[in-house]
């Protein structure tokens, strides 16, 4: 029977040992692997948060997942090879509203301690991911998904970000504090059911998926495929048909 380390690192196709300097290299190849999507959600299926239903949902299914799924299986994997992490929880800002997200807490982030200094690592942030572990001392890392950085503010912290060919300017992506650190797996699960149940949750509404390409980003609806590269994003809408069609070979996801 094959490892939880052996699955995760066939699910996103990296060989080797994984070192600080080569998370980013892992953190592209899960990001092109692995589709941040809510199918589970909208199907009204159930997901189990342990190391063992992630691994049956991610890696042995080939599914994808939200937050809260994604970065607590990279969360378990980068545990069991010896990184000193934390699960922490953060409140997205809506730029819709302009405010922070009514749901609170529910964005699910990794917090990584190495050499005396912390860093976060987030998988799970849709389109919006660094790529690379971000430094909490304001320091701006640049990435082919745009420039970003985790900026002081007292009593905490916030992700901001420049999106390649999205953002002219700085915006804010979440706010955490290192005391909204996750010791008990009921914290996730409470999670997860504001996430599916929520009225003001977006990922509860309609199908939704998104995956990281060699030199972008791809984005899935019912209605559309979007796709982002070195130039201006590329819209056409589909029907029923086609929008299947992608689901199963871009996405290699099997509609239930």
């Amino acid at each position: 029977m094959q490892t939880f380390k052996t699955l995760f690192q066939q699910r996103i196709n990296m060989d080797g040992e994984v070192t600080f300097e080569t998370l980013p290299m892992l953190l592209q190849h899960f990001a092109q692997a692995i589709p941040f999507e809510n199918l589970r959600i909208i199907n009204n299926n159930k997901s189990l948060l342990s190391k063992e239903g992630l691994q049956k949902k991610i890696l042995i299914r080939k599914e994808g997942g939200v937050c809260y799924e994604l970065n607590t299986l990279l969360y378990y994997y980068l545990e069991e090879i010896g990184f000193d992490v934390t699960l922490v929880s953060a409140c997205i800002y809506d730029q819709k509203s302009n405010d922070w997200s009514t749901t609170g807490n529910t964005h699910v982030t990794i917090l990584l301690k190495q050499n005396e200094e912390q860093y976060i690592v987030d998988a799970g942030f849709g389109a919006n991911i660094p790529l690379t572990p971000l430094p909490l001392t304001g320091e701006v890392m640049t990435t082919a998904n745009g420039h970003f950085r985790i900026k002081p503010t007292g009593d905490g912290y916030t992700l901001d970000l420049k999106l390649e060919g999205r953002d002219d300017d700085w915006r804010v992506g979440y706010y955490f504090s290192e005391d909204n650190r996750i010791t008990d797996m009921t914290e996730l699960e409470q999670m997860q059911q504001i996430i599916e149940t929520h009225p003001a949750s977006p990922f509860n509404k309609s199908p939704f998926l998104t995956r990281r390409t060699t030199d972008g980003h791809v984005v899935l609806t019912p209605a559309s495929l979007t796709v982002f590269s070195a130039g201006e994003p590329v819209k056409r809408t589909l029907d029923e048909k086609e929008y299947v069609e992608l689901l199963q070979g871009m996405f290699r996801i099997q509609r239930s």
